[in-house]
C-alpha cells in the first residue's frame, strides 16, 4: 500500500512583503534562513514566501555563492 506524502503546514506570510524589504546578496544571515542545512534553497511550500520573492531570493543566493559569501554545498 503506498501511503501520502505529509505535507507541512507553512503559514502564508511572506516575510518580505510583511517587513517590505527586497532580498539582497549582501544579506547572508537573511539570505542564509532560506537554505537547507545542505546548502539548498528551500522551496516555496516550506518557506511561505510569495511567488515574487522566492525568485529573487533563488537569484540572490545564487549571487552570493558566485561571489564566495555563501558555500555551493556544505556538509559533504
Amino acid at each position: 500500500m503506498i501511503q501520502k506524502k505529509r505535507k507541512i503546514k507553512v503559514p502564508r506570510n511572506c516575510f518580505f512583503c510583511k517587513e517590505k524589504l527586497e532580498p539582497s546578496f549582501k544579506e547572508v544571515a537573511n539570505l542564509s534562513r532560506f537554505m537547507s542545512d545542505r546548502g539548498r534553497i528551500i522551496g516555496r511550500d516550506r518557506t511561505g514566501v510569495c511567488a515574487k520573492h522566492q525568485r529573487l531570493i533563488a537569484r540572490e543566493i545564487k549571487r552570493a555563492r558566485h561571489l564566495a559569501l555563501l558555500p555551493f554545498v556544505s556538509g559533504l
